[in-house]
């Protein structure tokens, strides 16, 4: 075998060695990869919700005599504090298409007594899809002038469902309303 032959075969072993060979390049990998998922929070929720009356970031509304519309007056019997039209909820379409219509609302407390005048209520407002507004009362106690707010408390649960022809949401809220004691 003269020199060509043997570097022709070698040239032939090297070519099947990189032909049989792995080419560098990778048939699979694992890669690990985070992810978090958040729901929106009530304000920025495709039905945004606000809570007109509550203390900030919450859903309490704390009704204090020095704010009530009437009552609290002592003259050996007192009259109940009156709190009239706080705004519960407002509900607004925040889909980008503004074609969400209110299908189902219910409205419903824990404390019937605290609920005055014209009650819970829905109403229609020019800046949203839904609002609930409601009357309250506080009882007091004292023997002549004004009387001491007491303590007292109710659970407003609102339940909505609004639909358009792409989207149905269903949401259930609990707001506390609150006495405050003097």
């Amino acid at each position: 075998m003269n020199g060509l032959q043997r570097a022709g075969i070698a040239l032939l072993v090297c070519g099947a060695l990189v032909f049989l060979a792995p080419s560098g390049a990778f048939s699979s990998t694992v890669a690990e990869r985070g992810t978090t998922v958040q729901t929106a929070s009530d304000a920025n929720a495709l039905v945004g919700i606000e809570y007109p009356a509550a203390e900030d970031g919450t859903r309490t509304v704390q009704l204090e005599s020095g704010q009530a519309d009437e009552g609290g007056g002592c003259f050996f019997v007192c009259s109940d504090y009156e709190y009239n039209n706080i705004g519960i909820t407002l509900f607004t379409d925040q889909t980008g298409a503004s074609n969400l219509a209110v299908d189902q609302i219910e409205v419903s407390n824990t404390n019937g007594d605290m609920i005055g005048g014209e009650g819970l209520r829905e109403e229609q407002p020019e800046n949203g899809m839904q609002a609930i507004r409601g009357d309250f009362r506080c009882s007091s106690s004292g023997i002549f002038g004004s009387g001491d707010q007491q303590h007292d408390s109710t659970n407003i649960t609102v339940s909505l469902e609004a639909s358009n022809q792409n989207l149905t949401v269903s949401l259930d809220r609990e707001i506390t309303v609150e006495c405050v004691q003097d």
